[in-house]
């Protein structure tokens, strides 16, 4: 179990469509530059890139510093204004 990040409506149809285990996935393996480490991201919320692509933001949960992670879904769900 995990605590779903905040998105926006269009970034919410995206995460949807993406298997349970990967989003497991996705959240646990963030990468923060101060730790220098793959960490799992808490206070995520998210958006869609005109890409298609979901952005998440968030902080580490080892030391609290800003990280980002791009999933990239636009080449396989087409970008943003094409299909949510």
């Amino acid at each position: 179990m995990y605590i779903a990040p905040s998105l926006t409506p269009a970034a919410q149809s995206r995460w949807e469509r993406i298997p349970e285990s990967a989003k497991l996935a996705i959240l646990a393996e963030v990468w923060c530059s101060k730790c220098q480490t793959g960490i799992l991201i808490r206070e995520a919320t998210g958006g869609l890139h005109p890409s298609g692509d979901l952005i998440l933001r968030g902080l580490c949960s080892v030391c609290g510093h800003k990280v980002c992670r791009v999933i990239e879904t636009g080449e396989t769900m087409g970008p943003a204004d094409v299909y949510p």
